[in-house]
């Protein structure tokens, strides 16, 4: 079993990058560390993978710039992963503290699947904020390893298998939702999401460099994201499309 593991930071974020280093270093975790794609500042016509078209039909409003740079950011680490021979994927963020449990529950995690090649998974999050739809698969020192079949938002820590991350290189080419809503509505859709609770990587508390500063020159996140009058409507309709899926693999898959 092969296992490696990216650390997403933005070119110029070197306190960030230390503070990540020094907390992976301490348990000797090795890592890469991945160069994020800047998105902030471009205009959308920049990104020929963004269908603003697409976004406003499903979100009721355009996706930010540096929501674009985010995606791309998660998006190549797939693309580099399946260019090596490794099994696994563990993605991290800069902006990350990790559990004290860390090493040693992810190994277990890891070898426990390396085990059970039955199950059939894309993604794991392991810095969930709450578990929900879920159903355990294994429990180990107090942690759960769980189908999410209502796959967690936060995007802070996760773990890919070469085949979820083949499929989210072909199923997320085109853009047209923030990544943590794509891996959201598609990991419900077809129940191939895990996680992880008590989660390992929790946030540092910092805003994201990668996301940038929403509010600028006086300018409301609102206005910036064109909503139309449609998005609180939309958004609700996705979220509750989600559940009812997670609900159907909860309760009718064996």
């Amino acid at each position: 079993m092969k296992v490696i593991t990216y650390l997403i930071n933005l070119d110029g974020s070197h306190d960030r990058l230390a503070e990540a280093t020094q907390q992976l270093r301490d348990i000797n975790w090795s890592f890469e560390r991945f160069s994020a794609y800047d998105g902030r500042g471009k205009d959308l016509t920049h990104f020929h993978q963004y269908n603003d078209v697409k976004a406003r039909q499903f979100l009721g409003r355009s996706l930010l710039n540096a929501e674009l740079g985010c995606y791309l950011s998660h998006y190549g680490c797939a693309e580099k992963f399946l260019q090596t021979d490794a099994d696994y994927l563990v993605v991290l963020e800069d902006d990350m503290k990790i559990a004290d449990n860390f090493k040693t529950e992810l190994e277990y995690v890891l070898n426990y699947l390396d085990q059970h090649q039955d199950l059939d998974w894309y993604l794991i999050n392991i810095a969930a904020k709450k578990k929900k739809f879920s159903r355990d698969i294994v429990q180990h020192n107090g942690l759960s390893l769980w189908h999410a079949f209502y796959f967690p938002i936060r995007g802070l820590g996760l773990i890919w298998s070469r085949q979820g991350a083949q499929a989210f290189v072909e199923a997320g080419r085109t853009i047209s939702v923030p990544v943590d809503i794509f891996f959201q509505n598609w990991l419900s859709q077809n129940g191939k999401g895990l996680g992880v609770w008590p989660a390992l990587v929790k946030p540092a508390g910092l805003d994201s460099d990668i996301l940038g500063t929403v509010a600028t020159q006086g300018i409301a996140r609102k206005a910036k994201e064109n909503r139309d009058a449609s998005y609180d409507f939309k958004k609700q309709k996705r979220m509750w499309k989600d559940r009812f899926s997670a609900l159907k693999f909860k309760y009718f898959s064996s």
